[in-house]
């Protein structure tokens, strides 16, 4: 299966299936999808996706983004309004203790995001949905505008807990670079005058190898272990831990 979907009215739209894990497994196919905008998607877009299974779509993106280009609405899945902005918590501060002139202005952002309380309950409640998207041949959409940050720190996020290794969830990060042709092309879709700045600086800063690593980095000098983040940040124990696993990892190699 494809790993980038070149579906009318999607931006950045991407097949989280076929990682391999530590443990042996992969990612199921027809589970997991992350994207940009999805605001224009087409007749076309939506029978490909009733057929993939799309049940549930979370929108990380600010209220005033959900706003101006609402997602496509569809009788076949369910929108959850999800922002990670505004931040509300102490995010910046552990982020500028941690640093100290360490990591890049994305990095620290990225830092923030999964630090803050705020944040943290974003992407709780993201678990949470996919905790719920347990039957067969349903699937789970997560997306903010670019598809890169605030999506990117979600797939980050669940890639690690499913146990794909770092340097695969990197390259799945990066892959963001070869969806767009330039920063203006960006600019024209994304970036909202009115809106929140820090969401525009990301959407117009390329994704890079410094600002993903700086997520781990924070993660494990404020929790220690991802387990202990999962656990302490988003509630996920080990006995939820286990139910994802068996929700999107599989042992068949097809």
């Amino acid at each position: 299966m494809k790993r980038i979907l070149n579906l009318e009215g999607a931006i950045n739209l991407r097949e989280l299936g076929g990682y391999p894990t530590k443990d042996g497994t992969t990612i199921k196919y027809n589970k997991l999808l992350r994207s940009g905008d999805i605001s224009n998607l087409t007749g076309k877009s939506l029978a490909y996706l009733k057929k993939y299974g799309l049940k549930y779509i979370v929108d990380f993106r600010s209220n005033d983004e959900q706003r101006n280009w609402a997602d496509t609405t569809s009788d076949f899945y369910k929108i959850y309004s999800d922002p990670v902005y505004p931040l509300k918590g102490n995010g910046d501060k552990l982020a500028g203790i941690l640093n100290r002139n360490s990591y890049n202005y994305l990095g620290m952002i990225y830092q923030s995001v999964v630090l803050d309380a705020h944040g943290q309950q974003a992407y709780k409640l993201f678990f949470d949905l996919l905790l719920h998207n347990d039957q067969p041949n349903t699937a789970l959409l997560f997306h903010c505008a670019a598809g890169k940050d605030r999506t990117g720190i979600g797939a980050l996020l669940i890639l690690k807990a499913l146990g794909v290794d770092d340097e695969t969830i990197t390259k799945d990060y990066l892959l963001t670079n070869l969806m767009y042709e330039s920063d203006h092309e960006i600019d024209r879709i994304l970036n909202d005058k009115s809106g929140n700045q820090s969401v525009n600086q990301m959407n117009m800063t390329a994704a890079d190898l410094e600002s993903i690593t700086s997520v781990f980095d924070a993660i494990e000098h404020y929790y220690g272990t991802f387990e202990n983040y999962l656990d302490k940040a988003l509630d996920i124990d080990a006995d939820k831990l286990a139910k994802l696993k068996a929700i999107y990892t599989t042992n068949d190699d097809n």
